[in-house]
C-alpha cells in the first residue's frame, strides 16, 4: 500500500518487514495453528534463507515464553554494524545451500559489466509480473544487492526487491571513484578479489531467493540486460 517510515524513506512496508526478518535475532512464526504443516514447513524455511542464523519460535494465539524473546543475549553490536550477512556471504563466496525444500532456494548473480537501464528495468517488471518466461515458473520472493548503472558510474545502485514491489535508489560512491588517499586502512587489500581494471569495484552482486527458481534462464535474462 505503499506505506512509509517517514516521508524520506522510500521502502514499502514489504521492503521493511522483510528488512525486520534478515535483522532479527529472534522471529516468532506465529498463527501455526492456521497452516498446514506442508505450509508451516514452506515458511520456515524460507525464513531460514532469508536470515539463516536467526532462531524460530512457533507460537499459537502468541503464547511464548518470555525468556525466548526477551533477555536472549543474541544481539551483538558488532553484527547489527555489519548486517547485510547474506549480501556480505555473497560478497565472501558462493554458498552451496543444502538440499532445497518445497523447491525454495537462492543463488548470487555477479557480473562485471554495467547494466542498461531500460533493460534491467523490463526485467524486473517481469518479475513483479511473472511473466514472460522465466519468471511464468520461477517465483523471485526476494532480492536485494548493488548494481551499476550504465547511465549512473559513480554511485553504487542500491536494489531491493520484496513483494510485489522493487526499488533501486542511489547508493553509496563505488571506491573506484574516490581518491585512495581517502580511503580508510587496509580498505585496499579488503577489495582486492572485487577489483577488476579498468572499472575498479563496479560489479553486479544481486542475491535472488525465491521458489522453483530456474537459475540459468534468470541469470541469462539479466545478463541481456548488460
Amino acid at each position: 500500500r505503499n506505506w512509509h517510515a517517514d516521508p524520506e524513506d522510500q521502502r514499502t512496508i514489504s521492503h521493511l518487514l522483510c528488512d525486520q526478518v534478515e535483522f532479527a535475532n529472534v522471529i516468532v512464526l506465529n498463527k501455526c495453528d492456521l497452516m498446514s504443516p506442508n505450509e508451516r514447513e514452506k515458511v520456515v524455511t524460507l525464513i531460514r534463507n532469508m536470515n539463516p542464523l536467526a532462531k524460530v519460535v512457533e507460537s499459537v494465539f502468541s503464547t511464548v515464553s518470555l525468556e525466548t524473546v526477551i533477555g536472549t543475549g543474541l544481539f551483538s553490536m558488532s553484527d547489527a554494524e555489519k548486517h547485510e550477512r547474506w549480501l556480505q556471504e555473497a560478497r565472501i563466496g558462493e554458498h552451496t545451500p543444502e538440499t532445497e525444500e518445497y523447491g525454495i532456494g537462492s543463488f548470487t548473480f555477479r557480473a562485471t559489466r554495467p547494466f542498461l537501464p531500460h533493460r534491467l528495468n523490463d526485467v524486473l517488471e517481469a518479475m513483479l509480473n511473472k511473466s514472460p518466461a522465466p519468471f511464468d515458473k520461477s517465483l523471485v520472493l526476494r532480492a536485494k544487492g548493488f548494481v551499476w548503472l550504465a547511465n549512473r558510474p559513480q554511485l553504487q545502485g542500491d536494489f531491493s526487491l520484496a513483494g510485489n514491489h522493487f526499488s533501486l535508489l542511489p547508493g553509496n560512491t563505488w571506491w573506484a571513484e574516490i581518491d585512495k588517499l581517502h580511503w580508510p586502512e587496509n580498505l585496499e587489500q579488503d577489495i582486492a578479489p572485487l577489483w577488476h581494471e579498468p572499472y575498479g569495484d563496479r560489479q553486479q552482486e544481486i542475491v535472488i531467493i525465491g521458489q522453483s527458481l530456474d537459475k540459468d534462464a534468470i541469470i541469462q535474462a539479466l545478463s541481456n540486460c548488460l
